[in-house]
């Protein structure tokens, strides 16, 4: 299976009944790009996010995940959606951290990264329990591999989320607000743990709050408003200088 990490969209729309939430996006991301979204509330940016990893399908547009057809098929006459072996296949090469962390609460930090790998993949135990605690180690919590959620701050929890995601070997890391429901004292150490991966190469798309880690760490910056990609360019040129009076209103009220 080759490696990728790209996302190229054309066109995409998405309904929720009446209410369209997601307008004609054109969107490119490179292998190894740091892509930050912006926007209001509602603007269409974790819709956005859920498309990129089959959570929800796109009614509408071309899109493409890991260089393959994300959810469907082509033939000359028309797509046809994927089994849903291949598409659970595609999901676990994109991984996704949320806002809450959705960890299994019945579950040791060390057991909630092991269970993809061992569940999902096949994954022979031993294997997987070294693995998570190299993963756990990576993102600070080497000695935390017998906590269960609850004995955890909501800073740690998310970075064993963010170790649980990476278990699966993802070519790309999306990012849903991954620091909103944190105290603001533990967000530096989950936006850390998000710089330590940017390093690496990651493709990483993040919706985020934090235009301090926008302005530092993402190669690029989407400003989405009402479904629509309203701007679109480098992300300190973004922040610093907006070229769309719609992006300039937000970041006045938010910078």
């Amino acid at each position: 299976m080759s490696t990728d990490g790209t996302i190229h969209a054309r066109g995409i729309r998405k309904s929720f009944g009446p209410k369209t939430v997601l307008q004609n996006i054109d969107l490119d991301i490179a292998s190894g790009e740091i892509c930050c979204i912006i926007g209001p509330s509602g603007s269409g940016k974790s819709t956005l996010l859920r498309c990129i990893n089959g959570l929800e399908t796109v009614d509408q547009g071309i899109l493409k995940v890991n260089g393959e057809n994300f959810g469907y098929y082509e033939t000359d006459s028309a797509y046809h959606a994927l089994p849903p072996k291949k598409l659970a296949e595609q999901r676990t090469r994109v991984g996704m951290v949320f806002q809450q962390f959705n960890l299994f609460p019945n579950m040791t930090a060390r057991e909630n990264v092991m269970a993809g790998p061992v569940l999902v993949k096949g994954t022979d135990k031993k294997q997987a329990a070294k693995r998570a605690h190299e993963l756990l180690a990576s993102v600070g919590l080497a000695s935390f591999g017998d906590h269960y959620p609850a004995q955890l701050s909501g800073g740690q929890q998310q970075r064993v989320a963010i170790a649980r995601s990476l278990a699966m070997d993802p070519e790309i890391m999306l990012f849903d607000e991954p620091t909103s429901a944190l105290d603001p004292e533990k967000v530096g150490e989950v936006l850390s743990v998000m710089q330590d991966l940017a390093k690496k190469g990651m493709t990483m798309v993040v919706v985020t709050h934090e235009m301090g880690f926008a302005r530092e760490v993402s190669d690029s910056l989407i400003f989405m408003d009402d479904g629509f990609i309203v701007e679109r360019g480098d992300a300190r040129k973004v922040l610093r200088d907006p070229k769309e009076p719609r992006t300039r209103a937000f970041l006045e009220k938010v910078l």
